[in-house]
């Protein structure tokens, strides 16, 4: 006699746990399409037109690039969707094994230094001048974020090569320098960015338009960087030993043991 079937089977009911797998896939695949659907909204017109004439739009589209894309990207880990699981895989364990905190500190250094270049009032007055600058804009904002968020957060397979304690202070580092640059715009009583012309009696005056800015760049950038920097802290604090420090201790140990 036949063995019979699993009524779980027969009926086409899948299990809890690939209920679970196929909800999980469903979530990455949202996260890996709302970072392409943000990227080319900020890029488009109407978007793209609002941010050459006013601050907030402009704030707005320099947190999409700078943080909320890059974020998504890495949380959405869309590698094996790419074809780049193998690469992924063989470059995290690379990584595992050379951890190499100096890589770590030189991609954040390159991040700080994107996010400062690109909101000075040179830049801003640069993008608002010349349209066609804001996809180098996107470039070099979406690169320098994406690694500086594969080193602050995990994205499958790849994971972060420096301890946790290292991952919140490079997070802070980064947000504490997009929220000193929207601070010093927001109390600013001058025209900060000369390139947008403020009329009287037609739309937003030229100070509620860089309060608007600079509160929209301190939330989008806090709503980003301050639930990183407490996962990475509670992650850190719930178990007694960092397992990432204890696996980077020990191939320091026997790289020195084989010298």
């Amino acid at each position: 006699m036949g063995t019979r079937a699993s009524p779980r089977v027969m009926t086409g009911v899948q299990t809890p746990g690939a209920r679970g797998k196929h909800t999980l896939s469903r979530m990455r695949l949202a996260l890996w399409c709302a970072p392409v659907v943000l990227l080319v909204g900020a890029l488009a017109p109407p978007f793209a037109t609002a941010a050459r004439h006013h601050d907030w739009a402009a704030a707005l589209q320099f947190t999409t690039f700078a943080v909320v894309v890059p974020g998504l990207v890495v949380i959405g880990a869309p590698w094996r969707l790419l074809g780049l699981g193998r690469a992924a895989a063989a470059l995290s364990e690379a990584r595992r094994r050379h951890p190499e905190r100096a890589r770590s500190v030189a991609i954040t250094g390159v991040t700080l230094v994107a996010v400062t270049a690109w909101r000075t009032p040179p830049a801003v007055d640069f993008l608002a001048r010349q349209g066609w600058a804001v996809a180098l804009e996107a470039l070099t904002l979406v690169a320098s974020g994406v690694g500086l968020w594969l080193e602050c957060a995990p994205s499958p397979p790849l994971a972060p090569r420096s301890p946790r304690p290292m991952r919140i202070a490079m997070a802070t580092l980064v947000m504490w320098a997009i929220w000193v640059l929207a601070y010093a715009m927001g109390m600013s009583h001058g025209d900060w960015y000369p390139a947008y012309q403020h009329l009287a009696g037609h739309g937003l005056s030229l100070i509620a338009d860089q309060e608007i800015a600079a509160g929209l760049t301190w939330g989008v950038t806090g709503c980003c960087f301050i639930p990183l920097s407490i996962w990475n802290l509670v992650e850190w604090l719930r178990s007694d030993d960092d397992a990432d420090e204890e696996m980077h201790r020990l191939l320091r140990e026997e790289r020195r043991r084989a010298t």
